[in-house]
């Protein structure tokens, strides 16, 4: 008996009826004698699924889906197909059957199997017409339920805690993972075998799901671990450590833009942005110093991107000025807490310093100050007269450690007293003193750093490193390693990432050199040559393109989009080891299985 696709192959003229028509038509003109469910059978007829069409026609006929005319019908039935494919994925193949369950009461208020066989050829069908977006739902409704977030009922079944979560929560080694998984994906195939399955036959294909998705799932922990480590450097080519990423990040904040090779620390990176990356090269690194000077006068009031002898004096003076104008509206009276810290500031020299090598302007400095404030409080000049005398005696006596810190020291209990007494009697002022006296610490660090030896520092650009150890003189070891003040973060990150590479005599620079040097301008000749059996000006061309192609390529090296590129730590994101990652992606290879895991199962036992 041929069926309804053989007559309608045959004799095309009934294409324009519709399978009800034709079936019934084929029925009563020629096996009316047939008992019409044996008929429908050997003529391939499912009125469950015609009907199922004919009501998806009939919806996609009227609203916003009809009318060949309407640019929204198309847009609309593809996110209906997409939403279908969302809606499937939680409930594993058993959406027909909760479907059809909540809409006929689960056979008490309708017919049951006839309106499960409904959704089922309803799903199908809409899986023939618009297979892209229900596949793209599919993933992105297992993607919901693997993350936990799937709405639909059957989520909390299927994105519930899982044995391959756990272990990868746990930290488990990839094996125990892989053993996890298999029994997740032997329930999940499972359980999706059994949905796909008739009423009939649901045993039978819930165990060869079970033994696809055990096979399945035992792969997937190992895809993940692949697939993962992998995205991670197409991602991001150079990934570097936690510490250079967040001295890399906070150089950024700071207005300080490295080389890919400075914020990777790849040394092959950074030989080749050297020898290769030519004139931007050098005036990406130029800027960099200026930015980072920049970023370290800022700390003492300064806009100026060279700490030039212009520029330093300048700000000297001005500091001076507004120390001078707060001065002159206050009056230091003495406290006890002053007397404390000059007893403090004096043992502790007397502490650190043998008898015979102590400078008595220690201790003339202090008797001074107590002479002066028995007579009653300072005004404003006399405090900025003593204050100035103690801070050039400091200046002056820098091949003495110990004698500096001290006079430092006593110059810094007064401002502490002045302020104290400014906070008490004029709170005005006191925001405003407490900022020049730290623009003021910090100059003397720029101080330090912008006299230190090197060319660099003799045009005003000021290096991590001489800042760092400007930083340790002026504000203290302790307080460097500790982080704490203005510049510790600035000196440690432009340490860290700054860095000069060795100048010569290293493998890297070597390679790089070979690359940018002739060499590849004789190779360019000679290939030339051989291609062209010794032709004169193919040999010429092809030593100029092997001239012109180092610097092509250190042009690309240094352009922004690969610098971009080859900089970035997005990479970091996709963690192997981070465990909300492992999980949702394992769960997501699961689930995925589970829907092949049917056929997968029958292809391995041969059936």
């Amino acid at each position: 008996m041929p069926t309804m696709q053989d007559v309608r192959t045959k004799f095309p003229q009934y294409s324009d009826m519709s399978d009800d028509q034709l079936a019934d038509a084929l029925h009563r003109k020629f096996y009316s004698d047939m008992p019409r469910e044996e008929f429908n059978a050997k003529v391939g007829f499912d009125p469950a699924k015609s009907q199922a069409m004919k009501d998806r026609d009939d919806r996609y006929s009227s609203g916003i889906y009809a009318g060949d005319w309407n640019p929204l019908g198309p847009i609309a039935k593809t996110l209906d197909a997409g939403a279908n494919g969302i809606g499937q994925a939680p409930l594993l193949g058993w959406d027909d059957e909760v479907l059809a369950g909540l809409a006929t009461g689960f056979g008490y208020l309708g017919d049951y199997e006839n309106a499960r066989k409904g959704y089922e050829a309803q799903k199908n069908a809409t899986r023939e017409q618009n297979p892209v977006a229900s596949t793209v739902g599919e993933i992105a409704g297992t993607a919901l339920t693997a993350a936990g977030a799937a709405p639909a009922a059957g989520a909390t079944m299927v994105a519930g805690p899982s044995l391959a979560g756990r272990a990868i929560a746990a930290g488990q080694s990839l094996p125990r993972v892989a053993a996890a998984s298999t029994v997740d994906g032997a329930v999940l195939g499972a359980v999706q075998g059994a949905g796909d399955a008739q009423p009939g036959n649901r045993l039978e294909n819930a165990g060869y799901g079970a033994v696809g998705g055990g096979v399945l799932g035992m792969a997937a922990p190992v895809a993940v671990a692949g697939v993962s480590s992998a995205a991670r450097r197409v991602v991001s080519p150079f990934l570097t450590s936690e510490e250079r990423r967040l001295a890399a990040d906070y150089l950024r904040n700071e207005g300080v833009g490295l080389t890919a090779g400075q914020r990777t620390g790849s040394n092959k990176l950074r030989y080749a942005e050297s020898e290769l990356g030519g004139g931007r090269a050098q005036d990406v690194i130029e800027n960099q110093g200026e930015e980072y000077t920049a970023a370290a006068l800022r700390r003492a009031g300064i806009d100026a991107r060279r700490a030039t002898p212009e520029v330093m004096d300048d700000a000297f003076t001005r500091i001076g000025n507004e120390f001078d104008g707060l001065a002159a509206r206050n009056r230091l009276l003495p406290d006890q807490q002053l007397e404390h810290d000059l007893l403090s500031t004096a043992r502790d020299y007397v502490s650190m310093v043998p008898p015979s090598a102590r400078a008595p302007v220690v201790q003339d400095s202090i008797m001074d100050i107590a002479n002066a404030l028995n007579q009653g409080p300072l005004d404003g000049a006399a405090y900025q007269a003593m204050r100035s005398r103690l801070d050039r005696a400091a200046r002056s006596s820098g091949n003495d450690p110990q004698l500096q810190q001290a006079l430092y020291g006593i110059r810094n209990n007064l401002d502490d007293a002045m302020e104290r007494n400014i906070a008490m009697n004029n709170p005005a002022d006191v925001g405003r003193w407490r900022e020049v006296r730290n623009q003021y610490r910090n100059m003397l660090v720029l101080e330090r750093a912008g006299t230190s030896a090197g060319e660099n520092a003799a045009n005003g650009i000021i290096s991590p490193q001489a800042l760092r150890q400007a930083t340790v003189t002026g504000h203290g070891r302790r307080n460097y390693a500790r982080g704490d003040g203005d510049f510790a973060e600035l000196a440690r990150s432009g340490v860290a990432t700054m860095q000069p590479m060795p100048n010569s005599g290293t493998a890297g620079r070597l390679k790089a050199q070979a690359l940018g040097s002739g060499v590849t301008s004789l190779l360019g000749a000679g290939g030339a040559g051989y291609a062209s059996g010794g032709d004169p000006m193919t040999m010429l061309g092809g030593a100029a393109a092997g001239y012109a192609a180092p610097r092509l390529a250190g042009a690309m090296l240094m352009s922004t989009p690969v610098q971009a590129y080859l900089g970035n730590q997005a990479g970091r994101n996709i963690d192997p080891n981070n465990p909300i990652f492992r999980s949702i992606l394992n769960r997501i290879l699961g689930i995925e299985s589970a829907e092949v895991a049917p056929s997968f199962g029958r292809a391995l036992v041969g059936k």
